[in-house]
């Protein structure tokens, strides 16, 4: 009562309204990525990224907000609209919800993106999907050499790569998180804009393409009915260089 008189109501009102999403117990976190068109003679469909476009949401319980990971959310509806279009998102372990392009999700550059979890009412996190990275990296590297990855100087707010090793699909490295905790900490973060990759992705010869995505986080203005601070939906396209390693 004290606090209203002093602050004048609206303002106790626009404390009250933070506070409150401050302290909401839902926490959603996810990541949207798209795949630019492949270069000639990378072919990715026996690795990893042959579904194409993804995207993955990660639910969980902020009442203890220390141990995300332990407190994970399944019993939600989850949906990704695209430009007007609705795609529902699959229930995976541990409070995770994916789909890809082979469940038809679409991606599109400057698209209108709203996420939506229905559980106990409605959640919702919403952005504007970024363009993919220029990228200059070299056509060949020695075997065992790191490789420096840089997108600085184009706007965004963290950097994510991927290798795979083209003779057998296989990823020799990856910095896309896997869990709530780390995509917590890549999007809260104010993330280095470049990235070395170590010489282990890169140890047989032989030919490998390199992925890129520069990507852009959500507005906490855009978000309704979630914990401001420990949500996020961070996006962008990943786009792959062919190298050899010789």
């Amino acid at each position: 009562m004290i606090l209203a008189l002093l602050l004048g109501c609206a303002d106790f009102l626009t404390i009250a309204e933070t506070l409150e999403d401050l302290t909401n117990p839902m926490v959603v976190q996810a990541w949207y990525l798209g795949l630019e068109p492949l270069p000639d003679g990378v072919d990715l469909s026996d690795s990893g990224w042959g579904s194409g476009s993804s995207v993955r949401v990660m639910l969980a319980d902020a009442t203890s907000f220390d141990q995300l990971e332990q407190a994970p959310i399944d019993d939600a509806a989850v949906e990704l609209e695209v430009d007007g279009a609705g795609y529902s998102l699959l229930p995976e372990s541990d409070g995770q919800f994916v789909a890809t392009s082979e469940d038809g999700l679409p991606w599109a550059a400057d698209a209108d993106t709203v996420l939506r979890v229905d559980r106990d009412g409605s959640h919702q996190l919403a952005m504007v999907t970024p363009e993919a990275p220029d990228v200059d990296l070299p056509e060949t590297i020695e075997a065992g050499d790191d490789l420096g990855v840089s997108v600085e100087g184009q706007d965004y707010d963290n950097v994510m790569v991927t290798v795979v090793r083209l003779a057998d699909g296989q990823t020799t490295y990856d910095s896309l998180p896997t869990d709530i905790a780390e995509l917590y900490r890549l999007t809260h973060a104010s993330g280095s804009l470049d990235v070395e990759i170590p010489g282990s992705a890169f140890r047989e010869p032989g030919a490998y393409a390199v992925g890129v995505a520069g990507l852009i986080n959500a507005d906490p203005d855009d978000y309704e009915g979630v914990n401001l601070a420990l949500s996020a939906l961070t996006a962008g396209s990943l786009r792959f260089v062919p190298m050899r390693v010789e």
